[in-house]
């Protein structure tokens, strides 16, 4: 959502762009001077609405603004504040329409806009996130993180060449180098260009840990999966400690430090970062596969034969699909 609020801009008619921090204490005196200036009761309420918003007074604010589109539904900011308030409350679908509704009253609203598209992308629906964004120039304060918005959503839909154009207008920026530089390690990496990807994970991981980036474990692991990829199994294995580090119930990155720790010839090691993995998760064959192969040759062979006997026979072309699917790179799900 945006950092102003649409009743904000409604009753200032300001082309100012502030931290939250700073516009809350703004906007109740510009909501106090709408209230002063505009008596008629859809203005009161919306008024209202925002105020019990701002204060996280959640379903109050819900049944203001709901009041004030029933007395004025052709305004188009009371339009979009019902739908910040409906987005807030996890009812995305009202959302959804409420922001089509302002955006059919407000076409160049380009706030609308994104906020609309991040809606949709949450709901993994990028084609129409995608359509919403079709404007050939957003407003400035916006732009870089329409930008990024529509290379989020052309990278899910393996538009990889113009979400690359997109992401390559970011990534000197430094609110988005890390994030832009991720998805540029991800386009190069599915395109098998590894030595090209390694710099910009590289980056993405050296930018990335910081507190409150919830994405960092795929940063690493992705990281690590292309320094694997190239055979450095070294600085792979550090990474997926780092990823593990972050967070530590997905197997592959268990399984790919054990695949680490056996190139390195550390055989006890890569056993029981293996064994680790399928405790993380006792469904996933290829960790299966991989610790019975590894300790018939270097461990315990009673113990490779209980493995191979609980998999069964793992056909070639199903070891093959197991790790195609286990070298995929892991992709953040939802917009910045």
């Amino acid at each position: 959502m945006s950092p102003r609020g649409p009743l904000f801009r409604y009753c200032s008619h300001s082309v100012f762009f502030c931290e939250t921090a700073i516009l809350v204490g703004i906007s109740f005196f510009c909501l106090s001077l709408l209230h002063a200036q505009q008596p008629d009761p859809a203005a009161a309420q919306a008024v209202s609405g925002w105020k019990a918003y701002e204060e996280g007074r959640l379903n109050e604010a819900k049944s203001l603004l709901e009041e004030a589109v029933r007395i004025s539904p052709s305004v188009a900011d009371y339009q979009a504040a019902l739908a910040e308030v409906d987005s807030k409350l996890g009812q995305q679908d009202a959302a959804i329409q409420h922001f089509k509704r302002a955006i059919l009253l407000k076409p160049s609203d380009t706030e609308f806009r994104l906020d609309l598209a991040q809606i949709l992308q949450k709901k993994g629906d990028d084609q129409e996130a995608l359509r919403i964004l079709q404007i050939a120039h957003p407003n400035p304060e916006l732009s870089d993180t329409w930008h990024f918005s529509r290379g989020f959503s052309l990278f899910r839909l393996g538009s990889f060449a113009p979400a690359g154009d997109e992401f390559k207008l970011l990534v000197q920026k430094p609110q988005f180098k890390a994030s832009a530089s991720f998805f540029l390690g991800n386009i190069a990496y599915t395109q098998g260009r590894f030595v090209e990807a390694e710099p910009y994970l590289a980056a993405a991981v050296e930018l990335g840990n910081v507190e409150g980036n919830k994405a960092f474990n795929a940063y690493a692991y992705d990281y690590g999966l292309v320094l694997f990829k190239l055979g450095k199994y070294a600085k792979a294995d550090r990474q997926f400690r780092a990823s593990i580090a972050h967070y530590d119930q997905d197997p592959l990155p268990w399984m790919f430090l054990g695949r680490c720790e056996e190139e390195m010839g550390n055989y006890s090691e890569a056993i029981a970062m293996l064994e680790t993995s399928i405790k993380t998760d006792p469904t996933f064959q290829l960790s299966y596969y991989e610790l019975a192969r590894l300790q018939q040759r270097h461990g315990d062979p009673k113990r490779a034969a209980e493995l191979f006997e609980k998999i069964g026979e793992m056909k070639k072309e199903e070891v093959q699909r197991e790790e195609d699917r286990a070298t995929k790179l892991k992709a953040v799900t939802e917009p910045r």
